[in-house]
């Protein structure tokens, strides 16, 4: 009984050509067969005919016919058509190498498309939300490390989030890989020369970061007229009625890093306990009870990194490690109320009165994915993401983080 194909629709129009080709090309049968009772001693009739011998059959007037109709039909120009019908009476080994050698010069000539792009530079805008981004980073009460890859990765995001190194360009890539901030258009991500220039540029964003942050702690203690030995400036601590209380200390790094701007910063007591921590490790360095020369920032990181350490110790139950968290930042925010300014019973004001709820939101994504990170799992759409996605305008809830009662 002969074979029938399904009927074509009526709108498949376009592949009237296409179907003549393959319509044009002579069916062949094999001879019937009859099964060898030996199966040891097969006769030619027994073996299949190969496919590579279909292949190897040369293309007749019908087929050539049929092709050219084809070619012009999806508007080759007429030298194409030229190439078309040559390599349609070429021999097989000669159409794939014809194959292989077009491939390559198709690789050829994207490495000249390449190679003539401009280079890349970071917008206005770009370089906007990554100094936002870092600003959020470096003020999350989730952040593991103020400087060094830690604090670049987390800023990073996608894309590829198995980094070696660490976090902060994680967070970075995260949410420009979908937000596609500025001239981060799709697929920059995967061109390494403009991927290093971001990282270079979040770097430098770190960098000015922390230096806001470590000029104002330095003003918040030190006289401001320090004593001379040796033609050198040797800072001492003012009296303590005099120093900056730890929420204006807070207030004023926060502005200062928003540009004096209005608050884009939440100012939580969390935060508060992180600079706090910063300025403990500050004075330590000018009263002496560490050497000078000591590192600043490692200072602070080693002992960020003692707190979650000990944290950690016999337990692995997140609530019960950022309840000692917690607890560890709290004392350490006590003391320095203690220590510095006139109120120690200073009270610390609601983040939604001095805050709008856009930077609200925008920190507790940025809190929510590096307590993922910290835990060790993949970061997840943010809020305003899975809201445009969906269209419900319901916010995705943030894994719970650590709090500090004021």
């Amino acid at each position: 009984m002969a074979s029938s194909s399904p009927p074509r629709r009526s709108d498949d129009s376009d592949d009237d050509d296409y179907d003549r080709l393959m319509s044009a090309v002579t069916p062949v049968s094999s001879p019937a067969r009859t099964r060898k009772h030996n199966a040891d001693h097969l006769d030619s009739d027994d073996v299949p005919p190969s496919s590579l011998n279909l292949a190897l059959q040369r293309v007749n007037g019908n087929h050539l016919e049929s092709i050219i109709a084809f070619a012009n039909r999806k508007r080759l120009r007429p030298d194409q058509i030229t190439a078309v019908e040559t390599y349609a009476g070429d021999p097989l080994p000669v159409q794939l190498s014809k194959i292989y050698v077009l491939g390559l010069a198709n690789e050829n000539a994207l490495a000249k498309f390449q190679a003539a792009k401009p280079t890349f530079e970071i917008n206005s805008a770009l370089k906007t939300n990554i100094t936002r981004a870092v600003n959020a980073t470096l003020c999350s009460s989730n952040i593991s490390q103020y400087r060094g890859e830690t604090g670049k990765n987390d800023v990073q995001v996608s894309f590829d989030l198995g980094w070696h190194r660490s976090y902060s360009m994680l967070a970075f890539r995260h949410y420009c890989s979908r937000f596609r901030w500025g001239n981060f258009v799709a697929g920059t991500e995967h061109d390494q020369a403009a991927m290093d220039i971001i990282q270079k540029s979040i770097a430098d964003a770190f960098t000015q970061s922390r230096s806001i942050i470590k000029k104002e702690i330095v003003k918040s203690v030190e006289n401001p007229h320090p004593k001379k030995s040796n033609k050198k400036h040797v800072p001492s601590l003012r009296p303590k009625a005099e120093r900056t209380a730890i929420y204006q200390l807070t207030k004023t790094i926060v502005q200062k890093l928003s540009g004096g701007k209005a608050i884009s910063i939440p100012i939580t007591p969390a935060l508060c306990a992180r600079v706090a921590m910063m300025r403990k490790w500050h004075v330590r360095i000018v009263d002496g009870t560490v050497n000078a020369d000591s590192d600043y920032w490692i200072l602070v990181d080693d002992d960020l990194r003692d707190i979650r350490t000990k944290a950690r110790h016999d337990t692995t139950d997140p609530k019960n490690i950022a309840k000692r968290v917690a607890k560890a930042f709290s004392s350490i925010l006590d003391k320095d109320r203690n220590h510095h300014g006139s109120n120690p019973e200073e009270e610390i004001p609601d983040a939604a009165t001095t805050t709008d709820d856009a930077a609200i939101t925008y920190q507790a994504d940025i809190d929510a994915a590096l307590d993922a990170r910290n835990q060790g799992q993949h970061l997840s759409p943010p809020a305003e993401y899975e809201e445009q996605q969906s269209g419900s305008g319901a916010s995705a809830g943030a894994p719970e983080v650590e709090t500090i009662a004021a």
